[in-house]
C-alpha cells in the first residue's frame, strides 16, 4: 500500500515540475512608437563674430581714416629716405624702425625703410584689454632719451611720446670744452678751447630735436622753472584726434577747434580768434628773440627762416638760444603749455637784454 502512495506522489511531483518549468518562447514584435515630445525652447543667439570688428573696420570708417591720414605729416613720411634707415634716427623715421625698436632690437640701420602706415601704430589687439579704444602697438610709459625721466600720460598718448621728445638736452652743449678735428693725416688736432663762460654751438642742427612736445607739455628741457601744463591731463590724442571733419581731427592730427570749445573752453565764444591772438603774441616775441640771436651769432637768417649757427656764444646767449629753440620746435606757438613757454621766453628776453 505504501509503495502505491509513493509512486503516486512521484507522479504528481513530476507533473508539477513539467507544467511549472518551461523554455521561454520567441519575443513578440515591437509595439508602435509613441508620439514625439514637444520641442524645447530655443537658446539666445550669440553675438555675430563680425560685430566687434565692424566697430572700426567698416568700409566707410576705413575710407574716412585713410582720407584724413593722407592729409597728415605722418603720412608724408618726412625724412624717411634720409633718416628712415639710419642709426638711431630709424626708430622714429620709418615704420620698420619703429616696429624694430618696440620689439627691443634698437630700431637702427633699417635696410629698406618705408613711411608710417596703419600698422606702425596699430595692430596689437591685445591692448584693447587695457581699456584703450583702438589697438595700439604700445601704451606703456616712456623713458625719455634725454635724461631717463619716465613719462606716463596714462593713455594712448604714450605711443606719441616715444618719438615726440627732444632727445638731446642743453647739458650736451654745455659739456663741450674744446674742439678737435682730424688733420690731413687723420690725426686729432686741437682747434680751440671753449673759454669759460661760453658755449660752443657745434651744428646747424643744434637744439632739441624737432617736435619735442612731450617735453614741453611736461615743462621739461628749457632754462627756467619747470611747470607742467594743463593740457598734459588730456594728452595728445584728445586734442589732435578728436571728432573729425573732412579736414580736421581724427587721423589728420590737425586739432578740430570745436573740440576745444566742447571739452574745456566753453566760455570762449570764438576759439579760432582766441588762439590766433595768443599765438600771434608768442610769434612776435619769438621773432624779436631770433633777431637778437642773429646779432649774437647763435642763429643765422636765410629767406625769413632762422637756423642754428655754428660758433661760440656766451652762456647767457646760449640759454636764450636754447629756450628759443624749445619754443620754436614745439610749433604750437605757445598752446601746449602757455605758462612754461612764457617762462622760457621771458628768460631768453632777459638774457638778451630785451626785457
Amino acid at each position: 500500500m505504501s509503495k502505491k502512495i509513493n509512486l503516486f506522489a512521484i507522479l504528481v511531483l513530476a507533473l508539477m515540475v513539467m507544467f511549472t518549468v518551461s523554455c521561454e518562447g520567441p519575443a513578440g514584435e515591437d509595439g508602435a512608437a509613441g508620439a514625439a515630445g514637444a520641442n524645447g525652447t530655443d537658446g539666445v543667439d550669440g553675438v555675430d563674430g563680425n560685430v566687434s570688428c565692424l566697430t572700426c573696420h567698416t568700409q566707410d570708417n576705413m575710407d574716412s581714416v585713410n582720407g584724413l591720414f593722407a592729409l597728415s605729416g605722418h603720412s608724408a613720411g618726412n625724412y624717411v629716405g634720409y633718416a628712415g634707415g639710419r642709426g638711431s634716427c630709424a626708430r622714429c623715421h620709418s615704420s620698420e624702425g619703429f616696429m624694430d625698436y618696440l620689439a627691443g632690437y634698437g630700431g637702427e640701420n633699417i635696410a629698406y625703410p618705408s613711411a608710417w602706415s596703419c600698422g606702425t601704430c596699430h595692430g596689437n589687439h591685445g591692448s584693447l584689454e587695457e581699456g584703450i579704444s583702438a589697438p595700439l602697438q604700445t601704451s606703456a610709459a616712456v623713458t625719455m632719451i634725454e635724461d631717463g625721466t619716465v613719462v606716463d600720460f596714462g593713455s594712448a598718448s604714450n605711443l606719441c611720446a616715444n618719438c615726440h621728445q627732444s632727445r638731446r638736452g642743453y647739458a650736451y652743449y654745455e659739456a663741450i670744452d674744446s674742439v678737435w678735428t682730424d688733420d690731413v693725416n687723420g690725426n686729432d688736432s686741437l682747434d680751440f678751447v671753449v673759454p669759460d663762460g661760453s658755449v660752443y654751438i657745434n651744428s646747424s642742427h643744434a637744439g632739441p630735436h624737432h617736435g619735442p612736445q612731450t617735453n614741453t607739455l611736461k615743462g621739461m628741457s628749457g632754462y627756467g622753472a619747470s611747470s607742467e601744463g594743463t593740457h598734459t591731463s588730456v594728452g595728445c590724442v584728445s586734442c589732435h584726434m578728436g571728432d573729425a571733419t573732412a579736414t580736421e581731427g581724427g587721423h589728420s592730427f590737425v586739432p578740430n577747434l570745436e573740440n576745444c570749445t566742447v571739452a574745456c573752453h566753453s566760455t570762449v565764444t570764438d576759439i579760432a580768434a582766441y588762439l590766433t591772438e595768443k599765438q600771434d603774441a608768442v610769434s612776435v616775441r619769438l621773432t624779436a628773440i631770433a633777431d637778437a640771436l642773429v646779432t649774437a651769432g647763435a642763429l643765422a637768417e636765410e629767406d625769413g627762416e632762422y637756423h642754428p649757427h655754428v660758433g661760440v656764444v656766451t652762456e647767457d646767449e646760449f640759454k636764450a638760444f636754447w629756450n628759443y629753440m624749445v619754443v620754436y620746435e614745439d610749433h604750437s606757438h605757445g598752446v601746449h603749455n602757455p605758462g612754461y613757454f612764457n617762462t622760457l621766453l621771458t628768460g631768453a628776453e632777459f638774457n638778451l637784454g630785451l626785457d
